[in-house]
């Protein structure tokens, strides 16, 4: 139910950025005129997500050939972009 919300809060904040959003799933895509395509994974910020799942986001990103966006929503509805390109994971004890 609050994904729905925060989905409909990034929608509503690129409206008012001047950027037509589609919405397909859990994920926001914009296409810009310049060409540059991005997809958005909206996230309120008390959700606990998994590393797993922003592995894979990034991943989707990558293979759909659109840039990753976090979008971060927090209590007062403010939304914080982050881009995302890729993660590095090591084993435990390992530096990367």
């Amino acid at each position: 139910m609050s994904e729905d919300i925060d989905i409909k809060i990034v929608v509503n904040d690129l409206k008012q950025r001047g950027r037509k959003a589609t919405v397909s799933g859990k994920y926001i895509f914009i296409s810009m005129s310049n060409e540059l395509e991005y997809v958005i994974y909206p996230i309120n910020e008390n959700k606990i997500i998994d590393v797993k799942e922003l592995e894979n986001f990034v991943d989707f990103s990558n293979k759909i050939k659109k840039k990753g966006v976090m979008a971060i929503v927090d209590m007062y509805g403010d939304v914080t972009y982050y881009y995302l390109s890729e993660i590095k994971l090591g084993k435990k004890g390992e530096i990367v």
